[in-house]
């Protein structure tokens, strides 16, 4: 050990002072008696010498001359010789999103902490996230790596591999050290691991349409990374209605929940109960190219029931100007089909004439998922219109032995016709007549997934389109932060999706680079924190026990 103020030593002269209160203290005092000759027969006390040094000695002097020594020692800076790890160091600080469960952000700061307590520097730090930001500049002083460490904070994305983030930082770094919860795999990396952790989590979830083009088929992937059974349930909201499903699962257990949808909107979003303390990856969201309202070029006659049935099915936008997502004619003749989704309602087109009106008789399905939910006997209309299909056409309904419901494919789009007089029918008052509705449109409509995006992935944005965030609209390059559904407004308003990295919800790989500590090199480590510690202690113990004494 070695001293940086050697003459402070000249404050254990402090000590007299204490020295000269003890034997002002310790003089001989008079007292009154009632008699003197009461002490006369008792003779004088024979001690030694020793036991007369002894008797003017205190433990509360001691204590004082104690504390004296030990402010003494420490106001002369004692440096005690460590052997710590030798060479500069950089500390890579996961920054990703699982390292948001509970407590763990406060665990992996006391980790690099201690990293920088026991090395010998100079240190740097950098957040191992995506895009990797430098959280301590390259710093041979101690006090300032440990206080610059308290701003991480991890983020809701990945992390990229180690040569980006070490890229921040100049060279000379022989050492690295990785303060994770999920080692890395490359070579010559020191890995300091944080405790397994225990989620419950959404690892999958996609929706996609069935083969037959009338449905859609929603998968959600549940993980139990905990040591206990789990009643896990998930909540699928479609926009239009929520699906509840509920299963048992055992620890370090996946399962697999899948929902058979009607119609859908463009936005889904699945949420996994019960809660847990990283609730990021309990909830994840899924989008279908789409509209998210549906921009709908109206011709012929206006009718109230029809348009009732379409709002409850998707929320409908009528315009007059393109791009269209579905024309609807309604009893009119068209030259000419537009391009794209088209429902025809007693409407006439080239592709399918329609001839006079002839009375309708029973009606009668086919096996067709169109019809599925529905009754297809109770239907009733005073008038329907023979049409003349298109070669290909799929006949859905009949009613006696006139085609009343038809749908066909071309290069254009997808058309359906309804060949009836909706007025002169009872399907507006049935409730089967929405369902039906929205079967047509669920087959006219097919959406198709969108790719989904990632916390901190940029998404280039094209010209004159936005993105709606909390914060305001954002044109150009758009880099989420938080999941979500976010609507993105252009020539129409759609959706599109944002969630936690599905990797960060997975158990840790197992193992880890793991590469050899450098030499080792000679520190001192300042010991007045010691030394100021003892003596307050010695001085609180010496008051406590002159309380006692009643001194």
């Amino acid at each position: 050990m070695t001293f940086l103020f050697p003459w402070a030593w000249a404050w254990l002269g402090a000590g007299l002072g204490a020295v000269l209160l003890h034997l002002l203290r310790r003089r001989e005092r008079e007292h009154p008696v009632s008699a003197l000759f009461l002490w006369e027969p008792i003779p004088p006390d024979r001690v030694s010498r020793v036991q007369r040094v002894l008797s003017r000695l205190d433990l509360l002097f001691l204590l004082q001359l104690l504390a004296v020594l030990l402010l003494a020692a420490g106001l002369a800076g004692p440096l005690f010789r460590v052997v710590r790890p030798a060479g500069a160091t950089a500390i890579l600080l996961d920054g990703s999103a699982s390292m948001g469960i509970g407590n763990r952000p406060e665990e992996a700061v006391e980790a690099a902490r201690r990293v920088v307590r026991e090395s010998a520097g100079p240190w740097a730090v950098v957040l191992w996230a995506d895009p990797p930001q430098l959280l301590v500049p390259p710093t041979d002083r101690r006090e300032e790596a440990l206080a610059l460490l308290g701003a991480y904070r991890p983020t809701l994305g990945s992390r990229p591999p180690i040569g980006p983030a070490l890229a921040l930082l100049p060279g000379g770094f022989g050492r690295i050290v990785a303060v994770t919860d999920d080692p890395p795999t490359e070579e010559g990396v020191e890995v300091v691991l944080l405790p397994p952790r225990e989620n419950l989590a959404i690892v999958a979830f996609s929706v996609r349409p069935t083969p037959g083009g009338t449905g859609y088929e929603a998968l959600v992937r549940v993980r139990n990374d905990t040591r206990r059974y789990r009643d896990v349930q998930v909540a699928l909201d479609i926009g239009s209605g929520t699906y509840l499903a509920s299963r048992l699962l055992g620890p370090r257990e996946e399962d697999l929940f899948t929902f058979s949808l009607p119609l859908v909107r463009p936005g889904l979003r699945a949420e996994l109960l019960p809660r847990d303390d990283f609730p990021w990856d309990n909830v994840r969201y899924f989008a279908l190219e789409g509209a998210a309202a549906l921009r709908v070029w109206w011709l012929g006659e206006e009718d109230r029931y029809l348009g009732a049935a379409l709002g409850a099915a998707l929320p409908v936008e009528r315009t007059a100007t393109g791009p269209w997502d579905l024309t609807v004619a309604v009893r009119t003749g068209l030259p000419d089909l537009p391009p794209g989704p088209v429902l025809l309602v007693g409407a006439s087109s080239p592709e399918a004439p329609l001839g006079e009106a002839v009375p309708g008789g029973a009606f009668r399905g086919a096996d067709s998922p169109l019809l599925q939910h529905v009754v297809p006997e109770a239907f009733r209309s005073g008038a329907v219109f023979p049409p003349s299909l298109p070669p290909g056409a799929v006949v859905d309904l009949w009613a006696g032995d006139v085609p009343v419901l038809a749908r066909w494919e071309t290069a254009a789009g997808r058309r359906t016709l309804l060949a009836l007089d909706l007025p002169r029918s009872n399907l507006p008052l049935l409730p089967d007549f929405p369902i039906l509705l929205r079967g047509l449109l669920t087959w006219l409509l097919p959406f198709r997934p969108r790719a989904a995006l990632v916390v901190g992935e940029a998404l280039e944005l094209p010209p004159g389109t936005e993105v709606v965030t909390p914060q305001g609209p954002v044109a150009g390059v758009w880099v989420p932060d938080r999941p979500g559904l976010y609507e993105l407004r252009g020539e129409r308003t759609e959706v599109v999706a944002v969630n936690v990295p599905y990797g960060e919800s997975l158990p840790p790989r197992p193992g880890g680079g793991g590469g050899a500590r450098g030499g080792a090199a000679v520190a001192e480590v300042a010991g007045w924190p010691l030394f100021a510690l003892g003596a307050f202690l010695l001085l609180a113990l010496e008051w406590g026990l002159a309380r006692r004494r009643g001194l």
